[in-house]
């Protein structure tokens, strides 16, 4: 194919408007690129443009789980299509989250963790196929997905702020250091003071999950809710607690009572997109632009060996997403990444 024809092709594909066999042609070419066949009619700067707006597109579908790459040492000059800025994504991930997703019925009542005082407690289930925003006495707000449930009171007392969900929901919790919001689902309590989060089940069957967006959210084991009535004082008999901060993630195993921690699948930044200058880089030093990356994300980035320290990296990555940015970064330097826990290690072996 040409330049021009995969150029068409590539805006096609990003807008969902490619055929099957339109879609198959874009696979095929981008294998043969990443396996090394020549391309006579493209030049190596065209290949290297297109394979580079390729990436986002292609590359999300054939992620490993682990999130590890190597690459072999290519020129990364380039410059990315706009994507959407990282306000959005956070209320788009909403949308397809909840709009993908099967109704469970996990709604079904359980054990009652909360008590009944003063105007009492409402519970709601959502019981339609799409999203269920909830808004609560303090202004938090809860967005229900379809067949989750969640019990609230009325008016929260003066000390705490306590609900109880059943399902996956997104929280945006308004802030009140006088009150700690708690969030009872199954064995796991979430406990803040003010962000936002999510509380959702894991892939698996007695797993659950809590991923958060802003702030500090503090996750627990609920040992007390196996007793045959829970008290006030025994919904707080927590145990094998773990604080999270923006962009990671805790998934519980409900059998082994373990806390496993870990990256959120896309971190998102930290602050509105538009805030942040763009990210084109001139020979800057790799060290100078993993720093960059921390603040931004929040996240740690730590270098394995020395030899990086003397590198540096040409490129736009205005953009993209954090993921993305260290696949090429790595990829001008023979190097990989590796997602380990909440960390993400960088390797390479020098300079090109």
């Amino acid at each position: 194919m040409s330049y021009d024809e995969i150029e068409n092709l590539l805006l096609k594909y990003r807008e969902g408007r490619c055929t099957p066999a339109e879609k198959d042609r874009i696979h095929e070419w981008y294998d043969q690129v990443q396996s090394g066949a020549p391309q006579t009619e493209l030049s190596d700067t065209e290949k290297s443009i297109l394979k580079a707006r390729m990436w986002n597109a292609i590359q999300q579908e054939r992620k490993s789980p682990e999130k590890t790459r190597t690459f072999l040492p290519r020129p990364v000059i380039l410059r990315m299509f706009a994507s959407v800025a990282a306000v959005l994504i956070v209320s788009l991930s909403l949308f397809y989250f909840f709009s993908d997703k099967p109704a469970s019925h996990a709604a079904v009542a359980g054990k009652l963790l909360l008590e009944a005082k003063g105007e009492g407690l409402i519970s709601t289930a959502n019981n339609t196929t799409r999203p269920m925003r909830i808004r609560l006495a303090d202004s938090s707000e809860v967005t229900l997905a379809p067949g989750a449930g969640l019990t609230y009171p009325r008016k929260f007392l003066a000390g705490k702020r306590e609900v109880q969900l059943q399902g996956d929901a997104f929280f945006n919790i308004t802030k009140d250091s006088q009150r700690p919001f708690f969030v009872y689902s199954g064995k796991l309590v979430t406990r803040v003071l003010g962000t936002s989060f999510w509380v959702k089940e894991g892939g698996e069957a007695h797993q659950m999950q809590v991923e958060v967006v802003c702030g500090k959210v503090s996750v627990f084991e609920n040992e007390s809710i196996d007793t045959p009535e829970p008290s006030s004082g025994a919904r707080h008999q927590f145990n094998k607690g773990v604080i999270l901060t923006p962009n990671q993630r805790v998934t519980y195993f409900e059998e082994s009572g373990h806390l496993m921690t870990s990256l959120v699948d896309q971190p998102v930044l930290l602050t509105a997109h538009a805030a942040l200058p763009p990210a084109i880089y001139k020979n800057m030093a790799m060290p100078e632009i993993f720093q960059r990356l921390e603040d931004a994300y929040g996240v740690d980035i730590v270098v394995s060996g020395e030899a990086v320290n003397e590198c540096t990296f040409t490129g736009d990555l205005t953009n993209m997403s954090l993921f993305d940015q260290l696949d090429l970064i790595c990829q001008s330097n023979d190097g990989s990444y590796q997602v380990q826990g909440t960390r993400i290690l960088i390797s390479a072996a020098g300079c090109k």
